[in-house]
């Protein structure tokens, strides 16, 4: 590796790493993930590296074992400042591996102290007279007590350490850390006296917390907790001459989420991601268990069934449920999720997948292990602690690893938007459809949620979602369905979107728009001579920009009947008027469609304002 690290921080679990180096990065840090201890790097050049490892569950001895040969890799590497990153699922029983991992770094670094510093405000987690809160509970109280794999029992932080650590702990409270250096400094040497070595715990419950605790611990050779303090101890070390060296966060193709975490947060964020309407699947593990269903016959039903879709594919389910299937070995059911999970993210990317999503620390490490990949450059994050990953032998391959209580509601949906490279093409139809429908709600040619907007981009159509309002419409409230009226992704498309799918499916069309603006709707509700031809030609601008405008007969909105009745119709003219209804209208894109509705509304006020003048005159214009 070319220079000094300045900092080299040893993660207990693979999330956990990326937790870390994203805060690393938003110092400013030039920051490096290792998939366990790196082998050959000497080409690169980095601020800061961290090491992943799966210590959070391993058996003490090894976990001890492996976090000793990550150190020794950064001792070789001239590092200033070894961190050890745990979560703050603080595991709580004596057989806990965060105390012995800890003591073997203090002895191999012959340093006398270190802090245990496991908060992260900005996700809820504080330290307040040496306890630890999620959300303003006590650890022990919180949700995550019933943690699966590091179940809760204490919030004290001294009184967890107390069966795993042979060396004695020193609460800082708040009031000690309000005096100034030399006091707390005072404090300290007080308290520590006759301490073969001993940890520091200090309060903290604010971000602002962090600088001050930055600067009175960070020269520290050890230190030790989650990733709330990273941010500012980079700060520091880089004296604010942060770099921000990162890649870019997005890439072109498909993307897919892999949960394997059963927290209330991934379980929420399951259940948004459906609402959305993006197309998800879950897993059975009986069957998987049972061999009823194997990861390629799950991949081929997905790959099918999502039709080009993002995926989800996720095992996540509620603790009473995760209870009952434990109860076929809570090892063997662990085991064959993770195998069938990082199996589909290997099928995911040589299926040409770029955008891999997993929640779950224990899923993370088996998938970025099946991958294959060592090495990760830290781009920006999604969330907090959540960062986009470029590996360092795929820089086309973007990796999103949570912890399963990170992120949020929302997240999977922000993860799929921000690592997806924009189309411009879409970007540029998207905004002239927002823009036609301001438009004409803005000037009174329709009202209330009643028109609908589509356009074709590809294979696609992208329409205006049921009961949505032209006034408000929003890029994401857009439904997409395939040309068979499929519903892809988006929210509920409008009930009418037969009407325009017959429009691309046999006039070719690019853009379709159905108002119920007020002339038409008008003219609309009169009998007609020639229903093929139902408008007067007054002026010629009419079979200019449209052509002919066929009436519809009447049959309620959104029901099969108008639909049946509109396709037997639509090869008579070129616009429509649906009978008592309103306009639809087609054009080879947005802007045309958008010109040809404004001239059927303009021709048919004109049309009925003359429609009891004897003396008016029609033309005979050419049709466009």
């Amino acid at each position: 590796m070319n220079g000094k690290l300045i900092l080299g921080c040893v993660a207990d679990d693979f999330t956990g790493a990326s937790d870390a180096a994203s805060f690393l990065v938003k110092a400013g840090m030039k920051t490096m993930l290792f998939n366990g201890v790196p082998r050959d790097m000497e080409n690169l050049n980095a601020d800061a590296a961290v090491i992943a490892l799966k210590t959070r569950t391993d058996e003490t001895q090894k976990a001890v074992q492996d976090s000793l040969e990550a150190v020794e890799w950064f001792l070789k590497q001239d590092t200033e400042h070894i961190y050890s990153k745990y979560c703050s699922t603080f595991d709580c029983t004596p057989q806990g591996n965060i105390g012995p991992i800890l003591d073997a770094i203090l002895d191999r670094c012959q340093e006398k102290a270190s802090i245990l510093c496991p908060a992260l405000p900005v996700n809820g987690r504080t330290v307040r007279k040496g306890k630890l809160y999620v959300n303003g509970v006590p650890l022990d109280e919180s949700p995550m007590k019933n943690h699966p794999l590091t179940p809760m029992w204490d919030a004290r932080i001294c009184k967890l350490m107390e069966g795993q650590s042979k060396y004695p702990c020193i609460e800082l409270p708040k009031e000690i850390l309000q005096k100034s250096e030399k006091e707390i400094q005072d404090y300290i040497e007080e308290k520590s006296r006759g301490y073969e070595k001993y940890y520091l715990v200090p309060d903290y419950e604010k971000d602002s917390d962090a600088e001050k605790l930055a600067r009175l611990f960070g020269d520290m050779k050890v230190l030790s907790g989650g990733s709330g303090i990273l941010t500012e101890l980079g700060k520091k070390y880089l004296g604010g001459q942060g770099k921000r060296d990162i890649p870019p966060s997005f890439t072109k193709g498909r993307g897919i989420i892999l949960a394997g975490s059963c927290s209330s947060a991934t379980l929420e964020q399951i259940q948004v991601y459906r609402q959305s309407g993006k197309y998800d699947y879950k897993l059975d593990p009986l069957s998987l268990l049972d061999k009823k269903d194997t990861t390629e016959e799950i991949w081929d039903r997905v790959l099918k069934e999502s039709r080009g879709r993002d995926i989800l594919i996720y095992s996540s389910d509620t603790p009473q449920k995760v209870k009952q299937m434990q109860s076929y070995g809570k090892e063997k059911v662990a085991k064959v999720i993770e195998t069938v999970l990082s199996d589909l993210a290997w099928l995911a990317r040589e299926a040409g997948f770029t955008r891999i999503i997993v929640a779950g620390g224990e899923t993370s490490g088996a998938v970025t292990k099946r991958l294959g990949y060592e090495a990760c450059l830290i781009g920006e994050s999604i969330a907090p602690g959540v960062p986009v990953m470029v590996p360092q032998r795929n820089s086309h391959l973007r990796l999103v690893l949570k912890s399963g209580n990170f992120g949020q509601p929302d997240f999977f949906l922000r993860a799929l938007a921000q690592t997806e490279e924009k189309n411009p093409e879409l970007e540029r139809k998207t905004e002239e459809a927002l823009w036609a429908a301001h438009s004409l709600f803005g000037r009174g040619k329709t009202a209330g949620s009643t028109a609908n907007i589509s356009f074709r981009h590809g294979d696609f159509v992208y329409i205006s979602a049921s009961g949505t309002c032209f006034s408000t419409l929003k890029k994401e409230e857009f439904s997409v369905i395939d040309l068979e009226g499929n519903h892809v992704a988006g929210p509920k498309p409008s009930k009418e979107f037969p009407l325009h799918l017959k429009l691309y499916q046999e006039k070719n069309a690019g853009a379709v728009i159905h108002t119920h603006s007020f002339y038409c709707a008008l003219w609309s509700c009169l009998e007609h001579e020639n229903p093929q031809d139902v408008i007067p030609q007054y002026t010629p601008y009419l079979k200019m920009k449209v052509g002919t405008i066929g009436l519809i007969p009447y049959a309620p909105p959104g029901s099969r009947e108008l639909f049946q009745a509109f396709g037997e119709k639509i090869n008579d003219s070129d616009g429509y008027l649906l009978k008592n209804h309103g306009p639809v209208v087609a054009g080879k894109d947005m802007m045309t469609a958008f010109a040809a509705l404004e001239e059927l509304e303009e021709s048919a006020k004109i049309a009925w304002y003359l429609r009891k003048e004897e003396g008016a005159q029609q033309i005979q214009a050419e049709k466009k």
